[in-house]
């Protein structure tokens, strides 16, 4: 299953010209993996995007809300924060720090990836540069490749 880091889930919401291969992904039978925390990382990129005019006015809200409504119907399957995803989380950023090519991991970036693992995903979908760069050195499966 693939997990989506908040800044491919963003991809779904809002037109960007890099959009496409995102939502090629995302038209999958199964739910699309996210962290819980993706619920709150969404609700102020979406606020974001309209603070700097690259949505119209009030969209934040309606997309939001949207997005709320697919976790309702199980378009997405949250990745609850409990004691596990803890655990993987200490462990990510020993990981991350301690490679002989360290990842810079923020604290969301490894709570993130901890909820991957939590997850059991062999597969991460996102734009974010350390978010890949953990994930691969995790063993993850990056998306979208180059050639996507």
């Amino acid at each position: 299953m693939l997990f989506w880091d908040t800044s491919a889930v963003l991809k779904l919401y809002v037109d960007e010209p890099d959009a496409r291969p995102f939502r090629t992904l995302a038209q999958r039978p199964e739910s699309l993996l996210i962290s819980a925390f993706t619920v709150h990382e969404l609700h102020c990129g979406l606020h974001r995007k309209e603070f700097v005019k690259a949505l119209k006015p009030g969209m934040a809200e309606v997309l939001y809300q949207t997005f709320r409504d697919e976790i309702e119907a199980e378009y997405f399957r949250l990745i609850a924060y409990n004691s596990r995803v803890e655990q993987n989380a200490l462990e990510v950023v020993r990981q991350c720090y301690g490679a002989k090519e360290p990842v810079l991991v923020r604290v969301l970036d490894a709570l993130q990836l901890a909820s991957a693992l939590a997850a059991g995903a062999a597969d991460m979908v996102s734009t974010d540069t350390r978010m890949r760069q953990g994930a691969a050195l995790l063993g993850m499966k990056v998306f979208p490749q180059a050639n996507d």
